[in-house]
């Protein structure tokens, strides 16, 4: 992905999405190196997620927002620094890697390292054929595949 594709992919949020996933990227950046720097990295993978939904939900809160709405916008903007994660050390490493391949890969990385060819297929079974994704899910991630299903769908949807 290069920089106009990314810029593409941000025109397709709205200015709070964005900022609120900017502001979860770089405080799961911060919190990762400080105070979760012992927490699994099994657990690791679902900060992003909890985070968009605390900022969202005090978005809401303070500006009158619909608290059932914090959710949804939360996973989009846990979604969105995942991405944002991946593709700045994709620029950093100066790699041309598939940038879903490389979402799928980040977010499975602390119950397996995956292959570029098993996350490229991981990621057009989620786009394509749920319980072939699932399944595949449940073999690399265990019992958290259930949990990060929906998590993964929603990040590569944004892609």
């Amino acid at each position: 992905m290069d920089v106009i594709e990314f810029v593409s992919l941000l025109r397709q949020f709205n200015a709070d999405t964005v900022l609120i996933g900017a502001a979860v990227w770089g405080l799961t950046l911060l919190l990762k190196k400080t105070v979760l720097k012992k927490l699994p990295k099994k657990l690791l993978t679902f900060v992003p997620f909890a985070l968009g939904i605390a900022l969202c939900a005090a978005y809401a809160a303070l500006c009158g927002g619909e608290a059932g709405q914090a959710v949804a916008q939360g996973v989009a903007c846990g979604s969105l620094a995942t991405v944002i994660h991946v593709v700045c050390r994709q620029f950093s490493a100066g790699g041309t890697q598939n940038t879903k391949a490389a979402c799928v890969k980040a977010m499975l990385a602390p119950y397996r390292t995956l292959e570029d060819e098993e996350a490229a297929a991981l990621a057009l079974a989620v786009e394509s054929d749920e319980a072939a994704a699932r399944g595949l899910l449940a073999e690399y991630a265990g019992e958290a595949g259930d949990v990060l299903y929906p998590l993964l769908a929603g990040t590569l949807a944004i892609l």
